[in-house]
């Protein structure tokens, strides 16, 4: 009575202030009301009848304040459109999800879990603004029960990409109802966001349990199995899926699991198993008018032709954008865009890859494409890196790198980091590349991921070979072989021999070598890969010139140079430097060294590439040594010397000290020759007792080289003379 008094008081001194007038109570509220209202005048009441008037009065607040603030139920029709957007949301139609949602807020824009739904079909599809403000409507709803709570606070906590407490929230609703399949399917799916593979297959095991029936527990089976290479499995749940839906006439169903077989075989670069999947899958969608499905079919498609007929990978890259133009699905326009740009970076057309790549990127900003707007970056560094501008790729990347490490995005954070690693390597930073890789190869035995796996350990090989830290390289690229024979990976193969190939006749093991790079030879030409072709040539060129075959050699490094393929920023200068090296030897020692002065230039174009330059730089050096110009071959040797020396990269610097040896000598400078070959002589013996360590047979074979004893010879000369 008081704190209303004093309320009445303030009132009467506003005049501005008008009491709002309320409609009467109903006639339930009414008799509460009047009984409580005349409690007070009955008289003095003992504790226990002043106990159950306090209880009364609280029990008719909290029902008086229920009926006013919590949603109703919504209507049936609304409730229908949810349950076939939840459906379309588990299965991974994120489009059609969408279209339910928003046909049930339009019913009902009370239904707080269509909100809430609606935004996470809008996160999937990285409509990222649209998202926040479904969320906003949604958490501005009160929710109807404790299980619609969670759920809003999960699907919240996804938003915020806080995955482990999205997933706290999915155990905690299977705990309140364990016999619901679709909350394993939930709980599967953002297990799957934190790549906790194992746990996400538990969980649809589940669901599957649960319900034997339950096409989309067997759907997301078949793709995790898939990705475990656990092909048996998979080749079960999606047939069981398949199955299930077409006993209920699921078109779009079905057409998933064909999609997702494809991505699967192409995965395992199984082409004509892929095309047959998609192209049923491609199918489907024109009898069911699903265009976001036949959108992602179409880019897939191409992804199929990209090794070998570029052309059909063009055709069904633009049909792809076209068609989200038409429909103006701007998210998935801008994602067509990046696989259109991806068919001319691999043609070795920059200048289109670059134009797609960048109106992609166009598109995903107007539209607020977050995720996609990062896959347009990313592309973008890796074109920029392949074609040796560093700097702009190193933007690019780390942009997107930002965004895919907040995010909480797993696989393409390893990819951005794996970018940064080539350009960590190709820059000389060869220490950092390898921890980096060899970070990466733990994160990915971790989860489990054998295409990781197998990109880690190529890496890791290829970064060794670099240090010229050969027999370590050579036992990661067993395990690049291995990883790639798992998964049925042709291309993985073929690239394994390639580098194996050529460690090997580093090593002197030119009878294993030579087995290799016909191994990988049989493999690029009937798979049409024509680049690895030229690389193969290339490293022919190389082991016939170690073994002094200077004819071979000249006619290894023409038949790569006659391939167009052979004229990207790598291959070109160092066929160039042996071609050079090969003629200078064999007696065409203008020519050569001409030759040999093309490969410095073409290699002085990627100066960041600092492997490709000083190895040309040698090359030049020894060139001019053989022509007569002493001083410029001992200022060119030095400037490679330093470079290998920084880098760790013994084998050629022991090479380049010899040649500055040679020089010095050839000017008349005795005192400086034997400096340099007694540097030149320690870093031998350094590099022998290294190899010694790992074995006697790789030290021996190492010594045994042809283009090695000659080496040694001539150093042994200068340092008995002096």
């Amino acid at each position: 009575m008081a704190d209303l008094a004093t309320a009445r008081d303030g009132m009467l001194s506003n005049d501005s202030a008008k009491p709002e007038i309320l409609p009467p109570p109903g006639p339930f509220y009414r008799k509460v009301l009047d009984t409580l209202s005349n409690i007070p005048l009955r008289g003095r009441l003992s504790i226990g009848a002043s106990l159950i008037a306090l209880g009364i009065l609280l029990v008719a607040s909290w029902v008086i304040w229920y009926s006013t603030h919590r949603a109703p139920s919504p209507p049936p029709q609304a409730v229908a459109w949810y349950e076939r957007g939840t459906g379309a949301l588990r299965e991974g139609a994120f489009y059609q999800a969408s279209k339910a949602f928003e046909q049930a807020v339009k019913i009902d824009d009370s239904f707080q879990l269509a909100h809430a739904r609606l935004a996470e079909a809008c996160m999937e599809m990285d409509y990222t603004n649209n998202a926040g403000a479904e969320l906003l409507r949604a958490s501005a709803l009160s929710p109807l029960n404790q299980t619609d709570e969670l759920y809003l606070k999960a699907i919240r906590s996804t938003f915020t990409r806080d995955y482990v407490q999205a997933i706290n929230y999915y155990r905690e609703i299977a705990s309140l109802s364990p016999q619901e399949p679709q909350v394993y399917v939930d709980l599967g799916r953002a297990y799957e966001k934190t790549d906790e593979i194992k746990k996400a297959i538990e969980s649809y095991v589940e669901a599957a349990n649960h319900d034997p029936t339950y096409d989309t527990a067997y759907l997301h089976l078949g793709i995790l199995y898939g990705r475990r290479l656990e092909l048996a499995s998979a080749q079960a749940a999606f047939e069981k899926a398949e199955a299930l839906y077409q006993a209920s006439s699921n078109t779009e169903g079905r057409t998933e699991v064909f999609y997702q077989r494809g991505v699967l075989f192409n995965k395992l670069r199984k082409i004509d198993d892929a095309r047959a999947q998609l192209e049923q899958a491609l199918e489907l969608t024109h009898a069911s008018g699903n265009e976001s499905q036949q959108i992602n079919i179409l880019s897939q498609l191409s992804n199929t032709y990209t090794a070998g007929d570029t052309a059909q990978a063009e055709q069904y890259a633009r049909e792809a954008v076209n068609l989200a133009e038409s429909k103006g699905m701007n998210n998935l326009r801008a994602r067509s865009l990046i696989s259109l740009g991806s068919v001319f970076l691999l043609r070795g057309n920059s200048v289109e890859a670059e134009r797609y790549f960048k109106q992609a990127l166009e598109f995903a900003q107007l539209f607020k494409g977050l995720a996609t707007e990062a896959r347009a970056q990313l592309s973008l560094g890796s074109l920029y890196a392949q074609i040796g501008e560093t700097d702009q790729a190193l933007q690019y990347i780390e942009t997107a790198l930002v965004f895919y490490q907040k995010g909480g995005y797993g696989t393409e954070t390893y990819q951005a980091l794996t970018l940064l690693m080539h350009i960590n390597r190709d820059r000389g930073n060869y220490d950092a590349a390898l921890r980096a890789f060899e970070q990466q190869l733990e994160h990915a035995r971790q989860v489990d991921d054998l295409s990781q796996v197998k990109s880690a350990e190529e890496g890791i090989g290829s970064v060794l070979v670099l240090q010229e830290r050969y027999p370590e390289a050579l036992a990661h690229f067993e395990e690049y072989y291995a990883t790639s024979k798992k998964l049925s990976d042709q291309q993985g193969i073929a690239y394994s021999f390639f580098h194996r190939g050529g460690v090997l006749w580093k090593l002197g093991r030119y009878t294993e070598a030579r087995t290799a790079l016909d191994q990988a030879t049989v493999l690029a030409q009937s798979s049409g890969k024509r680049a690895l072709l030229a690389e193969i040539y290339q490293y022919e060129a190389e082991m016939a010139l170690s073994q002094r075959l200077f004819s071979a050699a000249i006619a290894k490094s023409q038949q790569a140079l006659a391939m167009p393929e052979a004229q990207d920023s790598h291959t070109l200068p160092e066929v160039k430097s042996v071609l050079g090296l090969a003629q200078v030897l064999s007696g065409a020692k203008s020519q050569g060294r001409q030759m040999c002065q093309d490969a410095f230039v073409s290699a002085a174009s990627h100066s960041s590439e600092t492997a490709l330059l000083s190895k040309a730089q040698l090359a030049l050096a020894e060139a001019m040594l053989e022509t007569g110009d002493a001083q410029s071959a001992l200022a060119n040797a030095l400037q490679a010397q330093d470079s290998f020396a920084r880098s760790g990269q013994q084998d050629s610097e022991w090479h380049a000290l010899l040649i500055a040896a040679l020089a010095s000598r050839a000017a008349g400078d005795q005192a400086k020759a034997r400096d340099y070959a007694s540097q030149a002589s320690q870093i031998l013996s350094d590099l022998q007792q290294s190899l010694l360590k790992i074995g006697g047979i790789e030290a021996s074979g190492y010594l045994a080289r042809p283009d090695i004893k000659y080496s040694h010879r001539r150093l042994g000369e200068l340092l008995a003379v002096n």
